[in-house]
């Protein structure tokens, strides 16, 4: 796959801007008439926002060549301002291109567009106002709509809400941070043990349910995406992962006797590990978007299904460990607890699925 735009994106995105170049400082006509009465000439030409290639200006090396190439990725301009912003980078940052491309087809609509232009202009702006603030790439995709759009919403959603809870995952793990210790007496010990336990549980539960939530949201096959459920789903997301934070946090400074302090680590980080597993999905939606347009093997009748299975375990022997490093703190402090830790860990003792079914887009 290269990131070169398609013929079909070069039409649109100039049909798109009226083929006037986006520079609200120029928009100059970017086609008129040629001398070979059966030919036209034009002076524009699609730019890339993010860079193509390396080296290239506005490179990202997150993206992938599927969305370099995308109509999302791109800007009508005249040659002149074509070569202008690819001199300046600093001055035409990717923020200042996506805002100038946006404000251009608003112009264009609203200016040369009739009342039906106008009107769903004035529909697409509200729904916009779900996203003000939110990276231009995101605004993009819900304007633009390409093919598999809503899988590529839900990736950006997800990169955007979420990686700051990753990162911080991954910060106290390092123990790069701290919070004031919450002081934990012998006396509240095996109760405290027992809430971070049923938390974890309850905790892990709604996660396959919010992604059926995810798979509807996308639509059925051939159906588009509903833009107002994957912002809600993807939001709901980002406030479970918060709750996992919040949850890790509550056992890394949490101040125990020293008798439960090798139970306290084998549960710090249990439920985060897993939970950086959902980092991979972005990226797993991004390769089912490059099969649209391939040959896939999918037909309108029969479409082709892509299955993703992630699955939250357990590590290998921890309940074992868990059982034993318990029964000794329990031994040492003189405690009996009737085997709770056992009974109540059986709740996390499965395996969450997963799954997306996509459909080929024809």
């Amino acid at each position: 796959m290269f990131p070169d735009f398609n013929q079909k994106t070069i039409d649109t995105v100039a049909k798109r801007a009226a083929f006037q170049c986006s520079n609200p400082d120029c928009r100059a006509l970017t086609v008129g008439p040629n001398s070979d009465p059966q030919k036209s000439t034009i002076i524009g030409e699609a730019a890339h926002i993010f860079g193509a290639r390396p080296g290239s200006k506005r490179y990202s090396a997150q993206m992938t060549d599927i969305t370099r190439a995308e109509i999302t990725n791109a800007i009508w301009l005249c040659r002149n301002c074509h070569k202008l912003v690819d001199t300046d980078e600093i001055k035409h940052s990717k923020e200042i291109l996506f805002a100038w491309r946006e404000q251009h087809e608003n112009y264009v609509q609203s200016e040369l567009g009739g009342t039906a232009d106008r009107i769903q202009l004035e529909q697409q702006s509200s729904e916009l106002s779900l996203f003000e603030g939110y990276p231009p790439i995101i605004r993009r995709i819900v304007i633009d709509r390409p093919d598999g759009w809503e899988w590529r919403l839900t990736a950006e959603l997800m990169r955007y809400l979420n990686q700051p809870l990753f990162q911080k995952i991954e910060d106290l793990r390092g123990g790069l941070y701290y919070k004031p210790q919450e002081n934990i007496s012998s006396e509240e010990v095996i109760t405290w043990v027992s809430k971070r336990l049923t938390e974890a549980s309850k905790l892990v539960g709604p996660i396959a349910l919010l992604f059926e939530r995810f798979n509807e949201s996308w639509g059925s096959p051939g159906e588009p995406g509903n833009v107002k459920d994957i912002y809600h789903y993807s939001h709901l997301l980002q406030r479970h992962l918060e709750q996992i934070v919040l949850h890790e946090e509550h056992i890394h400074f949490a101040d125990v006797p020293q008798e439960f302090e090798k139970v306290v680590n084998l549960l710090k980080d249990l439920l985060g590990s897993q939970a950086e597993k959902l980092k991979s999905i972005p990226d797993r939606l991004d390769e089912i978007v490059s099969l649209i347009g391939t040959d896939h093997g999918g037909t309108t009748e029969n479409p082709h299904r892509v299955e993703t299975i992630i699955e939250f375990e357990l590590p290998k022997g921890w309940q074992t460990n868990f059982d034993r490093e318990f029964r000794r703190a329990e031994r040492r402090l003189s405690k009996g607890c009737g085997g709770f830790a056992a009974e109540i860990w059986t709740i996390l003792l499965f395996g969450i699925f997963v799954t997306w079914l996509m459909v080929s887009i024809f």
